[in-house]
C-alpha cells in the first residue's frame, strides 16, 4: 500500500498531470504526498518578515504556490521541498530516500525511448537509479 508518495513538479503540464494522478492514488490509499520542485541555481530565495526577524522559507517559490493552491480542500496530507539547482533526477533520488517514500510519480515531457536517452531525461534517469515503484504519467 502506498502510504508516503513524492511527485516531482516543474509546472509544466505533464507535472501537473503526474500530481493529479498522485493525488487519486494517495486518496485510495490514505497516504500522504511529498510534493518537490527544483529552482534553478540562481533564482532568488524567497523570505518572509515576522516581527522584525527574516526567516528563509519555501512557500514562496511559484510552483510550489501553485501546487498549494491545487491541493487546497483535497483533504491529503501533503509535505512541500523546494531544492535548488544542480542535477533534478539526483534531488528526486535523495528526496525519495529522506522521506521515505513508497513511490515516485513523475510526468513524461513525451521523448521517445531513443530521445529520452539521448537526452538523459530525468524521468529515464529516476526510473533507472529508484529503488521503489516509478510511475510516470503522459
Amino acid at each position: 500500500m502506498l502510504k508516503r508518495v513524492l511527485v516531482a513538479i516543474d509546472g509544466s503540464d505533464y507535472s501537473w498531470r503526474a500530481l493529479e494522478y498522485a493525488c487519486s492514488l494517495v486518496k485510495l490509499s490514505g497516504g500522504s504526498l511529498v510534493i518537490m520542485t527544483v529552482a534553478p541555481k540562481n533564482s532568488p530565495v524567497p523570505v518572509l518578515f515576522a516581527d522584525g526577524d527574516c526567516l528563509t522559507t519555501h512557500i514562496g517559490d511559484e510552483v510550489l504556490d501553485s501546487a498549494r493552491s491545487v491541493m487546497r480542500g483535497q483533504g491529503i496530507d501533503c509535505s512541500y521541498i523546494l531544492e535548488r539547482g544542480g542535477k533534478v533526477a539526483e534531488h528526486i533520488l535523495r528526496a525519495e530516500k529522506s522521506e521515505n517514500c513508497d513511490a515516485i510519480v513523475l510526468g513524461s515531457r513525451g521523448f521517445g525511448t531513443l530521445e529520452g536517452l539521448l537526452k538523459n531525461s530525468v524521468s529515464q534517469v529516476v526510473l533507472e537509479h529508484a529503488d521503489i515503484p516509478v510511475i510516470i504519467v503522459k
